[in-house]
Order: C-alpha cells, then structure tokens, then sequence
C-alpha cells in the first residue's frame, strides 16, 4: 500500500467515523446540537426545558439561528415565585400543569435575546430587548456577570458559554420574570 493510499484511506475512515458520530469531543458534540437539545442533556436545566415543553415552543427554539439563551437552572426556577408558576402552568381538571398559551411563551422569550452573544462580549455591558420584547442589561460585577430582566429581577451568570449550533446558552441562577 502506497503512503498516498494509505493517507486516503485514514482520511476516509476518519470521516466515516466522524459522519457516523464515532468521534466526538464533549464540546464539539454540543456544538452540534441546538440550544434546546444541548439543554435537554444538561441535567441542571431540566425544568426550563420541561417549561418550554409544556409551553410547546421546542420547534422555535430548534428553527431559532444566533440566539442567546438565558436559562435558569433547576435551582433558580425552584427559587421562583410559586403564584407565578401557577399562573404560568396552571392546572387542568385532572390536577396536570398546562402552560397559559399566551403568558407562558412571554415567559420563556424573556430568557431569550437574538445574537450570540458570548461571555466576553457581555462582559463589556450590553442591553437587549428580548424575544418577549422586554429589556434585559448584563454588566460585569465583582461577582461575575448579572443579568436584569423586566421588573428589575436580577440572576447572575453561573453557567458561561455552553455551545449549541444555533447559539449560546448562558446559564443564569434565578428566573428573569416575576
């Protein structure tokens, strides 16, 4: 076998194996995945995903292109007002949360601004009006990122830069709603 067959036939295994999904860095794969699916297998946001399930706003996020997701993590949406949640996903006649088909969407759209926009940009400060239409500022703190959302709620970034292929997540550690 000649050097040049040889180096052919490596670059297509390795091709194959790559098409095939064999090989795959942690981050690379997340790369490939939208930011809804990259959540879907981050275990700490599985209540915001469950939230935009119920809220049946998953093609969105998935057709979404250069977005920024603000996700809260299962312990900020735990931290979140109870009366809101019952307002967001209220609860049918068999006692199973439905989510309200106009204040549940606004409510994940305020976690959602269009553009990546990745730490080190937000960290020079920036304003954005979210999907919802709401205003949200980030600026850099002692303590890392914060973000403000409408009516003055504050999370902080505790999660930078988780890649997706439509995005950027960035993870946050309360709910920007009241």
């Amino acid at each position: 076998m000649s050097i040049a067959s040889s180096t052919l036939r490596t670059m297509l295994l390795a091709a194959a194996a790559v098409t095939a999904g064999a090989v795959a860095a942690p981050g690379a794969q997340a790369q490939q995945r939208n930011c809804i699916d990259t959540l879907a297998g981050l275990p700490e946001f599985s209540r915001f995903v469950n939230a935009v399930v119920h809220t049946h706003v998953v093609q969105d996020f998935r057709q979404a292109r250069d977005i920024t997701v603000f996700a809260p993590t299962n312990d900020g949406l735990r931290r979140a007002d109870p009366t809101l949640m019952d307002r967001l996903f209220p609860r049918d006649d068999m006692g199973q949360r439905e989510a309200d088909p106009v204040l549940a969407p606004a409510a994940i759209g305020a976690h959602v601004v269009t553009g990546r926009h990745d730490a080190a940009e937000l960290g020079r400060g920036a304003q954005f009006t979210t999907v919802a239409g709401t205003p949200l500022t980030v600026t850099r703190t002692a303590d890392g990122l914060t973000v403000q959302g409408a009516a003055n709620m504050q999370a902080r970034v505790i999660r930078l830069d988780i890649a997706c292929s439509n995005g950027v997540i960035q993870g946050i550690d309360t709910v920007l709603i009241r």
